[in-house]
């Protein structure tokens, strides 16, 4: 499976076509509103998959395998933190597969970012999870599902039914009754979730990307079937 920085998918929206890991100072005018409707032509929906690599094995595994890029689909876009800068197109294998999530040189960001979805006194509920956002050209909330499974086989057989629902309620919904009507379908199959704080999804990114980078690592994407823009 392939990876690249979400700051060059970004990029490659907006048709600048450069990266630089340590240009926090070009990353709002990437995220400003015409580049996210640019970005949300091309992604139906966005997800982030907070885990940590030494705590959260099975999801850990699952990501360092083969089948994550298959299984989201060419329009969901899956986002998780990475142990360091991806300008281009690397392979999450190898001698990089133990390191997968872990920023080695301060605290894996996932979880940071994950609370922060949950201000306002909301309890935070226990990672690893999938955060699926809701309009991501706007302030949103999002849906967080736990996940728990204790295998690696268990997690990709989960997330494969998770992905092609996202899929299809994302096909079938308008953008803001798409969490909404997700929700709906989770409760009728008997899944437990969390409703996120709504926020800028501008404002998030850009403190994942200083965490990540502060410690040496990077938010990346993976993007169904290739790993890479289409």
């Amino acid at each position: 499976m392939l990876v690249i920085s979400v700051q060059a998918i970004l990029e490659e929206a907006s048709s600048i076509g450069r990266f630089d890991s340590g240009n926090i100072k070009q990353l709002p005018s990437l995220l400003e509103a015409e580049n996210l409707r640019r970005f949300r032509q091309a992604y139906s929906t966005v997800c982030f998959l907070a885990f940590d690599a030494v705590a959260d094995r099975a999801v850990a595994d699952y990501v360092q395998g083969s089948t994550l890029a298959d299984d989201s689909g060419p329009n969901i876009l899956v986002m998780f933190t990475w142990h360091r800068p991806a300008p281009i197109v690397v392979p999450v294998s190898g001698a990089d597969a133990g390191q997968v999530g872990e920023i080695h040189r301060g605290v894996n960001p996932s979880y940071d970012l994950l609370r922060t979805l949950f201000d306002g006194g909301k309890r935070v509920p226990r990672p690893p999870g999938l955060v699926v956002f809701g309009d991501f050209t706007e302030s949103t909330d999002g849906v967080y599902l736990s996940l728990h499974q204790e295998t690696t086989d268990e997690v990709r057989t989960h997330l494969r039914s998770v992905f092609a629902d996202i899929e299809e309620i994302a096909e079938q919904t308008k953008p803001r009754k798409f969490l909404d009507a997700l929700g709906v379908h989770w409760t009728h199959v008997g899944l437990e979730y969390d409703r996120t704080s709504a926020r800028p999804i501008r404002e998030w990114l850009l403190k994942g990307f200083q965490v990540a980078r502060r410690n040496g690592g990077d938010i990346v994407g993976v993007v169904g079937g290739l790993g890479v823009l289409g």
